[in-house]
């Protein structure tokens, strides 16, 4: 009988498992929901509380618009897809394809904006909504980074170097003027 009791002890437990059966929550992916949680009611607070900032720049939070986060940590977004709006600051001359100009500049530096599609008709102050990569520009890559070589798309393409090199541009893959000014 002993031996029958401790055969059973010991069939029971080996059925206890060492950690969470499938479909179990532990304490640590609560933890980590609600740490998602807190960092996502940030952000819609963000958003929420700046619909336009210094006059220049616009969020939109139902179309998934970054602005307001990414002018107070451009280099944060290297690498990643954000959709900003701004107010155009600078038109840069370029050749007959594509485009480039500077957004924003009220709220941190202005950014630089590139362009491989059909130019779009810009004027300084246009407001504008950017849909495109962030990436360092640099020289060696620029071609890879923004699709396009440097001197088919600038008309000075080593003037915009020594201007933009080791800062933050974005490569647009979209542009939509939101709101054009008058001349």
């Amino acid at each position: 009988m002993v031996a029958l009791g401790l055969g059973l002890a010991g069939i029971t437990g080996c059925s206890d498992s060492a950690g969470p059966e499938a479909g179990e929550v532990t304490t640590q992916d609560l933890q980590e929901l609600e740490d998602e949680l807190a960092g996502i009611d940030e952000r819609v607070g963000v958003l929420e509380e700046g619909g336009v900032t210094g006059g220049d720049v616009i969020s939109d939070p139902s179309a998934g618009d970054d602005t307001t986060a990414f002018f107070g940590d451009t280099e944060s977004y290297l690498g990643e897809e954000v959709t900003v709006s701004a107010a155009v600051s600078e038109l840069t001359p370029t050749a007959d394809v594509g485009a480039s100009f500077l957004i924003g500049g009220d709220v941190g530096d202005p950014i630089p904006v590139v362009w491989t599609g059909e130019p779009p008709t810009l004027g300084v102050d246009d407001v504008v909504q950017v849909t495109g990569t962030v990436y360092q520009v640099q020289q060696d890559t620029f071609e890879e980074d923004f699709g396009i070589a440097a001197d088919d798309l600038f008309e000075d393409a080593a003037g915009w170097f020594s201007a933009e090199e080791g800062d933050v541009a974005i490569s647009a893959g979209e542009v939509t003027v939101l709101q054009a000014q008058a001349d």
